[in-house]
């Protein structure tokens, strides 16, 4: 087996989620420490924050591979009696390196959105918007597909529950109603209710719905499940188990251990 550095095996990621598909202004790579040093152990995280760290420290993995980037604003100043602060001190005492992939892994053929669409049981996948368009594959945000068979949509939303291993959804729309074509957007998807509500979709799964977005989804006539933003954590187990299976494929000696830390900062009573 080959020993291999940090830059080695983000190297063999990008190959599968490249930064250039990261949405203008996402502050995607690197963002705290090197990567050129030996790496025998990977930590994949939904969120970084200093238990993260903590984890990662005794585990043995010196590179932290995260879907939020935990400096998504510039940071002015490191005060390491803040969290923020103290996750920073504690990652460069201990040479930990952290690492960010967020719109550019939602977008990735087998990213977030394909990860959350199988889980769902979602076929006939489409893109939900586009963001890339040429000679070769479409690539975009969201996904849309069908489910096997019709479902009423309080059927659906207890799905969703079930499939994505949270205690409650938030729902628009007649419950009573049926569904079947689905699109899907990990994370907040706000923005996406008209690309969902073109492409035909009879319900969006989305989280952080606002309550004016909520009131138009109900207008377009277009349902919504809204599970949270945590739901994003499916990512964990498929970034490890696809970097395992492209590593070995490279005879890379590196092991990828998916976190046990809950970052779901809400409690559901």
């Amino acid at each position: 087996m080959k020993k291999v550095n940090g830059h080695e095996i983000i190297q063999l990621f990008e190959s599968w989620s490249p930064r250039r598909l990261a949405m203008e202004g996402d502050p995607v790579g690197l963002h705290i420490g090197r990567l050129n040093r030996r790496v025998e152990k990977v930590l994949v995280t939904l969120d970084v924050n200093e238990q993260v760290v903590e984890e990662a420290i005794g585990r043995g993995a010196a590179l932290i591979l995260a879907h939020h980037p935990p400096l998504f604003r510039p940071a002015k100043h490191i005060w390491t009696d803040t969290p923020q602060g103290r996750m920073i001190e504690l990652c460069l005492k201990n040479d930990i390196s952290v690492y960010a992939a967020h719109t550019n892994l939602d977008i990735a053929i087998g990213g977030v959105n394909d990860l959350l669409a199988q889980k769902l049981g979602l076929a006939d996948l489409e893109i939900l918007q586009k963001t890339e368009e040429g000679t070769g594959e479409a690539m975009g945000l969201g996904r849309v597909g069908k489910l096997p068979d019709n479902m009423t949509l309080r059927e659906f939303a207890e799905h969703v529950k079930e499939c994505l291993d949270v205690p409650m959804v938030r729902v628009v729309g007649d419950t009573e109603r049926t569904v079947r074509k689905v699109g899907v957007l990990g994370g907040d998807g706000n923005k996406y209710i008209h690309a969902a509500k073109r492409a035909g979709s009879d319900v969006l799964v989305t989280g952080d719905m606002y309550y004016h977005t909520a009131q138009d989804a109900e207008a377009i006539d277009l349902c919504i499940v809204d599970p949270g933003h945590n739901v994003e954590k499916v990512m964990i187990r498929g970034v490890a188990e696809k970097m395992t299976r492209l590593c070995e494929a490279e005879t890379y000696d590196v092991e990828f251990l998916e976190s046990q830390i809950r970052t779901e900062p809400f409690t559901f009573i």
